[in-house]
């Protein structure tokens, strides 16, 4: 191993090591914050000092829900950005040098449609998405690939047990060079149970439409003990929340740890080998652990940032029949809802 490749794994440790500790240390002492008795206010003290909203105070907060809707059919727009960093430079198959790194950005635009009430809402979501590989040598990888399309997400609640919730996204996911395959159809249906107030649960199947996946069960639940806390461990992203702060109304803040499956199928065209010129279907996979905070705002508004690590990564080619196994990797994302 040579001293570049020795640097880039020290520094993926390193790396490593700090998201790990500094979230655990962060989710801790916020834990700690919040569950901290609030310091009472002397009658003898100002009024306005008496009546300052208490943002940082949890417990002392009265419940008002925030709305994370607008009262209009245009429900705002969201931008979102990563980094992904293999920091290993041993070669993944024969031929192969360096690891893969990936680089992503989208945007997406959001509409909101009552089918007669708020208990039958119909959501519409136009996106584009570019993911752009890099650093691995020796297999025919695209440089960049996109996938855009319309994510339509209807709920409709039956009566106050029962709901249903389906979401179907058709999109291409290709390197715009063919159109063979390029045409894909993610789906998720739902019949959600609100067992009691604060649990509800969900059975159901989601389809990925991808090479390496098809149709898996989702079954789950979500549950909110208190106000603070609220866990939803549901495919295809378990996650587990805890809430920091909140103005009342207004805003809150929201740490969160979960998991998730990564990567995606693409309609590409090779370039060189046997298959020069052909089309065929390329798989990125990985499985993810992550953790992050989010500030959510009034009117479906917003920001946060997530790190984490993947690992059981792959890249694989379906009609040649190439796959070669990856380095984990670390990655941070942002998002900013306006």
């Amino acid at each position: 191993m040579d001293e570049a490749t020795r640097y880039r794994c020290r520094m993926v440790y390193c790396v490593r090591s700090f998201v790990l500790g500094g979230f655990l240390l962060w989710f801790t002492a916020g834990t700690a914050y919040a569950q901290t008795p609030p310091m009472q206010v002397l009658s003898a003290q100002p009024a306005a000092i008496q009546h300052a909203p208490s943002r940082w105070l949890v417990r002392e907060s009265p419940e008002i829900e925030l709305e994370n809707f607008r009262r209009g059919v245009f429900q705002g727009g969201e931008l979102l950005g990563g980094f992904l960093a293999d920091g290993s430079g041993a070669p993944v198959g024969p031929g192969t040098t360096g690891g893969l790194d990936e680089t992503f950005w989208e945007v997406r635009l959001s509409t909101g449609i009552p089918l007669g009430s708020l208990d039958n809402l119909l959501g519409v979501r136009p996106f584009f998405r570019a993911d752009h590989l890099s650093g691995l040598s020796g297999i025919d990888a695209p440089e960049t690939l996109y996938s855009t399309g319309v994510t339509l997400f209807h709920r409709k609640k039956w009566n106050e047990r029962i709901s249903t919730m389906v979401i179907a996204t058709p999109s291409v996911r290709s390197d715009f060079t063919t159109s063979d395959n390029a045409f894909r159809l993610f789906g998720l249906g739902l019949v959600n149970w609100q067992c009691r107030d604060d649990l509800s649960l969900s059975l159901g199947a989601v389809y990925f439409d991808r090479s390496d996946l098809g149709v898996l069960p989702a079954v789950g639940l979500s549950w909110t003990p208190t106000p603070e806390w609220k866990i939803d461990l549901m495919m295809p992203r378990p996650q587990i929340n805890r809430r920091l702060w909140v103005d009342p109304g207004q805003a809150e803040g929201w740490v969160f740890v979960g998991g998730s499956i990564g990567g995606n199928t693409w309609a590409v065209t090779r370039e060189g080998g046997v298959r020069d010129g052909q089309s065929d279907e390329l798989t990125v996979n990985g499985l993810r652990v992550f953790g992050g905070y989010e500030t959510l705002v009034t009117g479906n508004r917003g920001w946060g940032v997530e790190v984490g690590y993947v690992f059981n990564r792959s890249i694989e080619y379906e009609r040649q029949a190439i796959e070669f196994d990856l380095h984990d990797a670390v990655f941070v994302e942002a998002s900013w809802k306006f």
